[in-house]
């Protein structure tokens, strides 16, 4: 399929990048460079490539045109009020008596915000883990934009997400059962059900690990540690990546391998298992991408044409992913990761040195989005990676396999240990040093 494309796929993948952000974002710069590239492209590669590629490119243009101005459409039409909404369920989160969820009303999705209003009704929803329809008053305002210069934008944010209005739930008159779920809503509702369990039978901060790197969830009781990571540069831990995809995927392919299974059943094996696992960890950018890799590295496409078949294909799967400050990060550890070769090093020098190299590779876009670098994250990266990676992640997974059975929580003054040793770092480094957002340019 490679060698019948009139230029490599990742340099296909390059002026689509530059489309997408002119037709998403209107960067007057992306169309610039998108204009010079097609140019070197007709001198390089001569007219039949170049009516080719602009082919391709004027396809792509017309959906995402069709993606913006269909999106700009729903944001303006949004209506005023709601009377009955279906909660999401693995979007609950309660914070003292404020409680938070997304809901799904005629095909859109809106972010909810509810004061709760007494213990007992705090309780019900802390251990909700079903899809429940919610009838009553509900107003829709739209999101508080950007305030203050650098600071962040929830009205943009949200959407990114495809969440066009937040919704103030003032009064609830009746809660029922969902009774007919969808495949996808089924999911969401088998994730909630994992992360309710795990929050009633294991003690925190196990739980937060736990919930964390098997499902993607953080909890608000979490915030103060949060705080923590993020001022050490390794909040990023907790952002399920290939770490996590690799591990399981690579579980998945060593059983049914053992098992006797052939390798190209497991192969389109693994893709139900790619979606449902997508789907308990809350169809994260980072985690389909991944998953998408692996299951075009099982075609025998390896690197950067993997990356650029990936890019390609998430374009038409979540035209928004690279509005996102995760998807644009995913992409660019991605990118480091299959741009340079790691393979003739041995285990331990392969994951410090993957470390090193996505850090400062990707310093520049932390810079841009973030404004502050912390020097030590270099090192704190690779000795985390390497404990979460080889230690963390396979007994947490061992551990939850065996609650059913039996509940572990020996191993809780380990966590509680490794926060200690994690707030320690934290006073010994000091606060990141803040270098500033770079222009579009000097990025």
């Amino acid at each position: 399929m490679i060698k019948y494309l009139p230029i490599k796929p990742i340099q296909l993948a390059f002026l689509l990048t530059l489309l997408y952000y002119f037709c998403f974002e209107k960067v007057v710069l992306c169309l610039i460079l998108l204009l010079l590239a097609l140019l070197f492209l007709w001198q390089q590669y001569g007219w039949k490539a170049w009516c080719q590629v602009s082919l391709c490119l004027a396809f792509f243009a017309i959906f995402f045109l069709t993606k913006a101005n269909q999106t700009e459409q729903v944001y303006q039409a949004a209506p005023a009020h709601l009377t009955k909404i279906q909660m999401i369920p693995d979007t609950i989160s309660v914070n003292g008596d404020l409680l938070s969820f997304r809901v799904k009303e005629a095909g859109q999705i809106y972010q909810v915000f509810y004061t709760l209003k007494s213990e007992k009704e705090q309780e019900f929803f802390k251990n909700l883990n079903q899809t429940m329809l919610l009838s009553g008053q509900v107003d829709l305002e739209e999101a508080t934009p950007q305030r203050n210069f650098g600071g962040f934008d929830y009205r943009t944010y949200l959407k990114h997400e495809g969440i066009y209005r937040i919704a103030n739930l003032s009064s609830i008159t009746e809660i029922r059962q969902q009774s007919s779920l969808s495949f996808f809503e089924r999911l969401h509702e088998l994730r909630r059900q994992a992360i309710v369990s795990i929050q009633r039978n294991f003690p925190a901060p196990m739980q937060h690990y736990m919930t964390g790197l098997l499902f993607g969830y953080l909890d608000k009781s979490f915030d103060e540690m949060s705080d923590v990571y993020t001022s050490l540069g390794i909040i990023h831990l907790f952002a399920l990546s290939g770490m996590q995809v690799g591990f399981f995927v690579g579980l998945f392919r060593f059983i049914f391998l053992r098992l006797g299974l052939r390798r190209d059943y497991v192969d389109i094996l693994q893709i139900p298992f790619s979606l449902v696992y997508a789907g308990l960890t809350g169809f994260s950018v980072s985690v389909i991408r991944s998953l998408i890799q692996s299951a075009f590295a099982n075609l025998g496409i390896k690197k950067l044409d993997n990356l650029a078949f990936t890019l390609m294909t998430l374009f038409i799967l979540m035209p928004n992913f690279l509005l996102t400050t995760g998807g644009i990060l995913s992409f660019t550890y991605a990118f480091i990761l299959s741009f340079i070769d790691f393979d003739e090093l041995s285990h331990y020098r392969k994951i410090l040195t993957e470390c090193l190299a996505i850090s400062l590779g990707s310093l520049p876009v932390l810079l841009y989005f973030f404004s502050v670098f912390q020097p030590l994250s270099l090192l704190l990266t690779a000795i985390f990676s390497l404990a979460f990676d080889t230690l963390i992640l396979p007994v947490l997974t061992f551990v939850f396999l065996l609650s059913p059975l039996v509940k572990i929580t020996a191993l809780n003054p380990f966590f509680v240990f490794l926060e200690t040793i994690i707030k320690f770092s934290k006073s010994l480094v000091g606060t990141p040093l803040v270098f500033g957002r770079p222009s579009l340019g000097i990025l």
